[in-house]
């Protein structure tokens, strides 16, 4: 199994699962134009978006409150950068 075949399977997972994906939003899609026009409104969604990627329901939770995540993302952002500058 070279490369090649690698990427082969790899492109085809890709497109078949897009083309899955595609299919079941369309039948969501077809489901809620069949269940009616009930429109409701999400109370979350005019919220400014510093708010939707830290905690929504929470107000109390600061961006500094991310503490772990924050070390998480940093020390896997100088893992890649440290193995892209090695020589």
């Amino acid at each position: 199994m070279d490369g090649y075949t690698i990427l082969a399977g790899l492109l085809i997972f890709f497109i078949l699962f897009i083309y899955l994906t595609w299919f079941g939003f369309s039948v969501k899609v077809d489901n809620e134009k069949n269940s009616g026009s009930d429109i409701k409104i999400n109370p979350y969604d005019n919220l400014p978006l510093h708010r939707k990627l830290i905690d929504k329901k929470n107000s109390k939770v600061g961006f500094f409150d991310l503490g772990n995540h924050i070390l998480i993302i940093g020390l896997v952002l100088i893992v890649i950068f440290v193995t892209l500058n090695v020589d």
